[in-house]
């Protein structure tokens, strides 16, 4: 029993199996629920008709659904008597999909939030019961704003499930307007990559926005691959690429490593070699020779 709600039982990934060894990587879910005496199940598919018959006999009033990553059908959600919550990491219906935080951040957007919504067998479609905004700080990362989102989307589920456990029911919820529908796709490693030849504002966009995973993505002049994980605009959002200055270019190394991009320039602050620590540009400037003029993003 936690906060007045009876937990039959904890449906997660299969186990995973990683490094050299092959050993199981930890889940802090099962690891949990396994200590409070909670059942779990891992199945492979959440299609499968034994799954399926294993979730029925738990009786739940309501599933509860967090970023599982497979496709619920309408059997599977029918099985609680009042259906199946799902917590969605935006203001639907903006992000709709799998990335909401990371499109918030590359989108610039200024707020962004959590929804409780009733699961339809479209993605992301069904009625949002509540929701709570949160404004996006101007040098938030993608790691910083989910761990706000999972605090404010923890008590916002709770309040939800609190409330329907009390009244014996779920509010239907208010429909989406599908005009104002946006969509996001799920993130691959190859979206770090930075392009120089954009705007300074959208480099220091993505850069947050892949903090964490897969990271921004770029190459020394000799080709080595660099990951970027922290750095600011330059100031007065000056030198930007011309003639004199190509995109890529470094066009100072004072106070970090600073970048002309298509519009404006980018300060590196904080990086990583390939195969190397993570440190400051002060750091890495010690052992590896870089000039004003260095091209950044071009293979050798």
């Amino acid at each position: 029993m936690k906060g007045g709600i009876d937990i039959v039982g904890l449906v997660t990934a299969p186990a995973r199996r990683a490094g050299r060894g092959r050993k199981e990587v930890p889940n802090p879910l099962v690891e949990i629920a396994v200590e409070a005496g909670i059942p779990v199940l891992r199945p492979d598919s959440a299609r499968s008709a034994d799954f399926k018959a294993s979730f029925q006999e738990w009786g739940a009033e309501v599933g509860v659904v967090a970023s599982y990553g497979q496709i619920l059908d309408q059997g599977l959600l029918a099985i609680p008597r009042c259906g199946c919550l799902n917590l969605h990491g935006s203001l639907l219906p903006r992000w709709r999909g799998a990335s909401p935080i990371q499109a918030a951040l590359l989108a610039g957007d200024s707020e962004s939030g959590v929804s409780v919504q009733r699961m339809v067998l479209a993605l992301d479609a069904g009625n949002v019961i509540a929701e709570k905004c949160l404004a996006v700080g101007p040098r938030e990362t993608a790691p910083e704003l989910f761990d706000r989102l999972v605090a404010a989307g923890s008590e916002l589920v709770l309040d939800v499930v609190q409330k329907g456990n009390a009244e014996g029911d779920f509010p239907i919820g208010e429909a989406q307007d599908e005009s104002a529908v946006t969509i996001c796709k799920r993130i691959h490693k190859n979206e770090g990559q930075l392009d120089w030849s954009s705007s300074a504002i959208d480099v220091d966009r993505r850069v947050r926005a892949m903090a964490g995973w897969p990271c921004a993505l770029t190459t020394l002049p000799d080709g080595t691959a660099l990951k970027i994980h922290s750095g600011e605009l330059g100031e007065g959002c000056s030198e930007s690429a011309d003639a004199d200055h190509p995109h890529g270019v470094i066009v100072s190394l004072e106070n970090g490593i600073t970048v002309a991009c298509g519009e404006g320039s980018f300060r590196i602050t904080e990086l990583q070699r390939q195969g190397k620590a993570r440190l400051t540009t002060s750091e890495f400037l010690r052992g590896v020779t870089l000039k004003v003029g260095d091209q950044l993003g071009m293979k050798s």
